[in-house]
């Protein structure tokens, strides 16, 4: 099975995921970017970004190439902003609607603190979905102990993936 993850990320974090991920089923990455950037520092990173993910912004994103014909599975990759996947993502699926239609979708969250069931049951709902499975939700590195953890819930996700 062909599979694509697609994927937004501020800080680094949820590409490093993508990027491991990928490494380990061999699926093909698309890193969405906006025109215009979020912040990624101090509290307007926080007032930006969430109040972008709670209006259900759609921002206009640099070119990308998607061939949508080429995938049996799109995995999508996300922050958490707000109990919201990021804008970008938003983006994507309303550009490639009629495209996504039929294909295995899966999805992964990156968080600081809570929020990935939601963001995940509002992606569906953007796809019109009733749930995304599977899912699987990464916690940011300064938690503690979230480097094991993230480790053996890459694997488990990548060996779902890989069925």
């Amino acid at each position: 099975m062909k599979t694509v993850i697609v994927y937004y990320s501020l800080g680094g974090f949820t590409k490093k995921i993508a990027q491991q991920l990928a490494a380990k089923t061999g699926a093909d990455l698309l890193r969405l970017t906006p025109v215009k950037e979020y912040p990624n520092e101090g509290a307007k990173k926080f007032i930006v970004g969430g109040r972008a993910a709670v209006a259900g912004s759609k921002p206009k994103l640099q070119p990308y190439h998607f061939n949508a014909e080429k995938y049996d599975r799109v995995v999508f990759g996300s922050p958490v902003w707000a109990s919201s996947p990021a804008p970008p993502i938003r983006t994507f699926i309303e550009d490639n609607r009629d495209a996504l239609g039929g294909k295995e979708l899966a999805a992964f969250f990156t968080q600081l603190g809570n929020g990935a069931e939601k963001a995940n049951r509002k992606l569906a709902k953007c796809l019109g979905k009733d749930k995304i499975e599977p899912e699987m939700i990464f916690f940011e590195p300064n938690k503690k102990d979230a480097h094991k953890e993230n480790e053996a819930k890459l694997g488990d996700f990548a060996a779902v993936l890989g069925r």
